[in-house]
């Protein structure tokens, strides 16, 4: 009997656990590409913005809303920097990154910002 409950609760902690998910993208978001075989461009710094937000049954935020904020978060990062994207400047390498689990997600979003010079 003792081994019957034994297996019954550990069935139902199994059974009731649930892992985290992650998914992400890492690509060309915008149509900029950069010529490698020239130097037609500066790096001006590294940024990561990140939102997150509890999960609600009745919410209905979506992930896109949460990448916005995130993204906000990275330029609000670069602007405190002393860089803002105007003219020729642009970001490149972006990474989005979403965690979620079952009572939270979480968007954290990096890129590098460049100013193209020729």
């Amino acid at each position: 009997m003792k081994l019957f409950f034994a297996t019954i609760a550990i069935s139902i902690t199994l059974v009731s656990c649930k892992p985290t998910l992650y998914f992400g993208s890492y690509g060309q978001i915008n149509q900029t590409q950069v010529v490698l075989s020239n130097s037609n461009f500066k790096v001006l710094g590294s940024f990561k913005g990140m939102a997150s937000e509890k999960k609600m049954q009745i919410s209905i935020k979506g992930n896109e809303g949460l990448i916005n904020i995130a993204k906000s978060n990275l330029l609000a990062s670069a602007k405190s920097a002393g860089i803002e994207l105007t003219g020729s400047r642009t970001l490149v390498n972006v990474c989005v990154d979403i965690i979620q689990n079952k009572k939270r997600v979480t968007v954290t979003i990096s890129a590098e910002i460049i100013e193209f010079t020729k």
